[in-house]
């Protein structure tokens, strides 16, 4: 038995990595850490760039000791969407399992960058206008919303260094019909999924535990090896509320952001959907 994963789902941000985390958690073949996002094979560039305070495993055994629970599944899984826009990281994968498998989730990127901003909106850690960060190119609020926008440029570099059979592409708005690619992909039985299952809602801080929280989210990862998932559950009604219905992007700003995106998207299109 080993403590080495070989299925890396590696992004976009906000297209539904955590809705794969949840729901495929429950199959008897697929193995995830009790930590979500590792960001292993980032976590140098997360320390040198990102503003977030996220959790950051920072030797191999400490990585693998992550995966050390498993009962012999098939797939031990790293789901860590920080892997998507560093130009390093699938080199980085590849040597380190060069039989992996990768899934790339996307969605509408325009609607996927604009609710990337939202969140950091609603963290604090954005105060600016939208068209304020698409503009900054040498911010990581630009890598945020754009360069991860970018699926063509970001997903090409997985191809060329794993092979297009170990490249699995899904869209958040197709993933009913989508799912069934994924078990034949992985060659293992499918299960039910509740695609009606609400995850990662848009959520708000209730108070100065919610801001903190939020604010120190390597922390509550942190916690999350030490207390039952019930214990979360509970806290999340007393930090969090639900955030109202977010504002559209407004026609200005959108333009703005096609120009940035728009051939990109055209030709990831293209190249694996059509």
């Amino acid at each position: 038995m080993t403590n080495k994963p070989n299925l890396f789902i590696v992004g976009a941000p906000k297209s539904g990595s955590t809705f794969l985390f949840q729901t495929l958690g429950e199959h008897s073949d697929i193995f995830f850490p009790v930590i979500k996002e590792l960001n292993f094979f980032s976590k140098d560039s997360l320390e040198k760039d990102s503003y977030y305070k996220d959790y950051k495993t920072q030797d191999l055994n400490s990585y693998l000791k992550g995966f050390s629970k498993n009962t012999g599944e098939k797939y031990l899984v790293d789901s860590s969407v920080s892997y998507f826009t560093f130009d390093d990281v699938p080199q980085k994968i590849r040597d380190f399992n060069q039989d992996a498998k990768i899934i790339i989730i996307t969605r509408d990127p325009y609607k996927r960058a604009y609710s990337h901003y939202l969140m950091d909106k609603r963290m604090g850690y954005a105060s600016g206008d939208f068209s304020d960060y698409l503009t900054s190119e040498d911010s990581f609020h630009y890598n945020q919303y754009v360069t991860n926008s970018l699926y063509y440029q970001n997903s090409k570099r997985y191809v060329e260094l794993f092979g297009r059979k170990n490249v699995l592409f899904l869209r958040l708005e197709n993933l009913r019909e989508d799912m069934s690619s994924l078990f034949e992909f992985l060659d293992i039985p499918a299960i039910d999924i509740d695609f009606d299952k609400k995850v990662n809602e848009n959520k708000a801080a209730r108070n100065i535990f919610g801001r903190y929280a939020q604010h120190n989210r390597e922390l509550v990862q942190k916690m999350k090896l030490y207390l039952p998932s019930q214990f979360f559950e509970l806290a999340k009604l007393f930090v969090y509320k639900k955030e109202a219905k977010s504002d559209r992007i407004s026609t200005e700003d959108l333009n703005l952001l096609e120009s940035l995106i728009h051939d990109d998207y055209e030709i990831f299109k293209k190249e694996f959907f059509s």
